[in-house]
């Protein structure tokens, strides 16, 4: 079994571990902890795949951003009088449980014993390729979004100004 493999089964458990504890716990900010740590997988597979720039937005993105917001939504709201819906019963959760163990089964079978091609051409999607490209050919079109984003926040602004007054 190769290194990128290897690799490849560690960040998926990681993952499929993170999103169930993101299920299981009772806890809000211990499914913060875990989502988190998902994410970080996640951006390791695509370190994985040799898309560095979209890794690196992962984690920027999505254990940054998202994290922080709904760690400063959990300090600004009463968390612990939400409910997550009924207790489900013990037959339910034992056949839910089954049948992802059978999937998750299913799926590994499948990638452990597919021959995947070798592919040792450069890929085209790095962080150089990209900012050459967003800066080069796509600068107006860039700054366009740029400008539309920021006039969104500013209308969103306005919005919430007119609402509090």
């Amino acid at each position: 079994m190769s290194a990128q493999m290897t690799f490849f089964l560690i960040f998926s458990f990681v993952i499929i571990v993170c999103a169930v504890l993101v299920l299981a716990l009772q806890r809000i900010s211990h499914r913060l902890v875990a989502m988190a740590f998902c994410f970080f997988a996640i951006a390791g597979m695509y370190f994985l795949l040799r898309a560095e720039f979209i890794g690196i937005i992962q984690i920027m993105v999505y254990v940054g951003a998202i994290s922080i917001l709904f760690i400063f939504g959990m300090m600004l709201t009463d968390h612990r009088a939400v409910g997550f819906g009924p207790d489900r019963s013990r037959l339910h959760k034992v056949f839910s449980f089954l049948g992802v163990a059978t999937l998750l089964g299913g799926m590994l079978y499948g990638i452990l014993t597919a021959d995947f091609a070798v592919n040792e051409e450069p890929f085209v999607g790095t962080a150089e390729a990209i900012g050459l490209e967003l800066y080069g050919n796509y600068l107006i079109a860039f700054q366009g979004v740029a400008i539309l984003l920021l006039a969104a926040l500013v209308g969103a602004i306005v919005i919430a100004r007119k609402e509090a007054d």
